[in-house]
């Protein structure tokens, strides 16, 4: 897993959908980006197309949804989009859409490819009733003791790790290390912010030998608690399900 986090500079793409002009129609935002081309999943007879998503009015006007030209301070480099890209923030990477070509106000819900053939929630493939990846969910990792650490001695350790959460700060962090019986809460360290990933700790006192189920819970600002069950995407992508980490106290 990769965690990163970069300073954006841009305008607000409202500010350029208001000066061209909006009605009581407008209620989507189709983005379209330079990159051409025929998805791998796709039928065999599918034409290339551009990538495009269609943002909801609502989170178009967000103020924080930008369109970005710059990132920690330097002009966007091509692989990141240059020379302008969307950037959403708090929304699954895919809708922030790189190399930014057009934008397209509409009325209805725009035939975008990659919203319900490839970035959605469901079932299964065949799922009626998908759900397009939006929010990126509560999550929390723990990185200490890391995957390669199998034994420890008895003794006071560490457990630390990270949570972030596309819809506000995180609030609270939670240590379980029997498998999800029992909770305690962890120290988050600063800085705090919104959509940025936080740093966590927690002082655990392994005196009894045994086998341990070490796991970690987040709970960010609005209320959203991590949850134990995944929920099925095509590209199993924000996974945010709790999960285990097995290791023995010896």
């Amino acid at each position: 897993m990769i965690l990163s986090a970069s300073e954006w500079t841009g305008v607000p793409l409202a500010a350029v959908l208001n000066e061209a002009g909006l009605t009581a129609k407008s209620r989507y935002v189709r983005a379209e980006g330079n990159d051409l081309g025929v998805p791998p999943t796709a039928a065999e007879d599918t034409k290339p197309f551009y990538y495009d998503k269609g943002l909801p009015i609502e989170k178009a006007l967000h103020p924080d949804t930008i369109l970005a030209w710059a990132q920690n301070g330097q002009l966007l480099e091509h692989l990141h989009g240059a020379p302008v890209r969307l950037l959403v923030p708090g929304w699954s990477g895919n809708w922030s859409v790189k190399w930014l070509t057009k934008l397209e106000v509409m009325e209805q819900e725009p035939d975008c490819w990659y919203h319900y053939k490839f970035y959605y929630y469901g079932t299964s493939p065949d799922d009626p009733d998908k759900e397009l990846i939006t929010t990126i969910g509560v999550k929390s990792i723990i990185t200490q003791p890391n995957d390669d650490t199998e034994t420890i001695p008895t003794g006071v350790h560490m457990i630390r790790g990270y949570a972030w959460s596309g819809a506000g700060a995180i609030d609270q962090v939670e240590v379980s290390v029997d498998g999800g019986e029992t909770w305690h809460s962890a120290h988050i360290e600063q800085p705090r912010d919104r959509f940025m990933w936080v740093r966590w700790s927690y002082r655990w006192d392994a005196r009894q030998r045994g086998r341990y189920s070490l796991m970690s819970r987040a709970t960010d600002e609005v209320g959203r608690v991590q949850s134990h069950e995944p929920r099925y995407n095509n590209m199993r992508k924000n996974f945010s399900a709790i999960v285990g980490y097995p290791i023995t106290v010896a």
